[in-house]
């Protein structure tokens, strides 16, 4: 979605769900009824990167499989009496989504964080964006950017390699290569001071919240660093996070952090929601655990608690086939090879003390923090201004 045009946000997403609208041999009626009768699964989104195509059917059908798959992609119909139904759901869609903030929190978090960056789209678009896109925008798009030049293609399951190879470029022989070019990014500046973004929703009984800076690209030196305090700081069930704000007080059922990694850095945020009366103590309490970790840092058992916890969840992603595929395609996309995998819990089962201490210091922000609270603006704007420059929108507002 960081190639859809300014005022047309939302056009990756939109062209990737026409490929299911139907192709040149079949309407998107016959297209669902094609998958049924193979057991097949077909998904098919767009991400701030990437645009990907999943699918998964039996050893028996490869051959109508990878027809399938070859046909959606080289001989989409793109019809325009598809488009204006897809586009009029996703309309409404987006509203009804505001209607649930935990949904959207995230949205307004990426948009006011990265500012004029493209992470800062949204990649579904917004009510004004979609009904602006039309069939010679997603067929420009499609021409554009669903072409082999950029593209990855990635299968596990049982078969000989070189009959494999054989099938698929029978199936994907005719694909045109055009001009196709990966588009070019340029890593979002970490934002300065303290700021924050006040999104009233009136009728709301909860508060939700995001706060965090940008943070670091995939492959960074210090990921496994991050792995490991991470885990302890806001990424499991145990975390520092949720024994306060959960197990201890009973503020919130869920509270976590993450590193969104991209080719460029993406988001870091800490993320929870509360009962609109306990927000400010909610937010003061995240931010004084993060200031804690600061301060106190990782213990021995702790370190030792995360690896352990990390070599035991970490596996189980790499089991299915699908996810063997999705890890190829991850590899090649990133520029990582299969150390990265391979080689994960070796480079976790390393990190000391003195690591977690530096990686800390390097990319937990506490003086530079973004703010997103989306909730009663009429409850919350009294002491909202305390953790930052102010700024308000309605959630009614068109966008994010």
């Amino acid at each position: 979605s960081i190639a859809d045009p300014a005022g047309k946000e939302g056009l990756a997403d939109v062209t990737m769900s026409m490929l299911r609208k139907g192709t040149d041999r079949y309407t998107a009626e016959q297209l669902a009824e094609e998958l049924d009768f193979l057991g097949a699964n077909l998904n098919l989104d767009a991400s701030h990167e990437r645009c990907t195509v999943r699918s998964q059917f039996l050893a028996k059908d490869l051959d109508a499989g990878l027809a399938l798959l070859a046909d959606l992609v080289l001989h989409p119909k793109l019809d325009d009496a598809e488009l204006k139904k897809l586009i009029d759901l996703n309309v409404n869609g987006l509203k009804e989504l505001k209607d649930t903030p935990r949904v959207v929190v995230g949205q307004y978090y990426d948009a006011f964080l990265f500012g004029s960056h493209p992470f800062a789209r949204p990649v579904g678009g917004t009510e004004k964006s979609l009904p602006a896109i039309t069939r010679a925008d997603v067929q420009a798009y499609a021409q554009e950017h669903l072409r082999p030049n950029t593209a990855i293609l990635s299968v596990v399951g049982d078969f000989k390699a070189d009959a494999m190879r054989s099938k698929i470029e029978a199936a994907f022989g005719a694909w045109a290569r055009g001009d196709a070019k990966a588009v070019a990014e340029t890593a979002a500046k970490p934002v300065k001071g303290k700021r924050v973004l006040l999104v009233d929703k009136p009728d709301a009984t909860q508060s939700y919240f995001r706060i965090g800076n940008v943070g670091v690209a995939r492959g960074t030196p210090d990921e496994a660093a991050l792995d490991v305090v991470n885990t302890v700081f806001g990424g499991r069930f145990t975390s520092w996070l949720m024994t306060e704000l959960r197990t201890k007080s009973g503020l919130s059922y869920n509270a976590h952090a993450a590193f969104v990694m991209r080719h460029v850095p993406g988001a870091f945020y800490i993320s929870s929601f509360t009962r609109v009366d306990d927000t400010q103590k909610a937010v003061d309490m995240a931010l004084s655990i993060l200031g804690r970790l600061h301060s106190q840092g990782l213990s021995d058992a702790e370190l030792v608690s995360a690896k352990n916890y990390i070599r035991g969840q970490f596996p189980p992603a790499y089991e299915a086939p699908g996810q063997l595929a999705g890890a190829m395609s991850d590899l090649e996309f990133f520029g990582l090879d299969r150390a990265y995998v391979n080689e994960h819990t070796r480079r976790t089962d390393a990190i000391t003390a003195a690591d977690a201490k530096r990686a800390i210091a390097a990319h937990y922000p506490t003086k530079d923090l973004t703010t997103v609270l989306v909730g009663q603006a009429a409850k919350i704007r009294k002491f909202a201004g305390k953790y930052g420059t102010l700024t308000e929108k309605s959630i009614s507002a068109p966008g994010f």
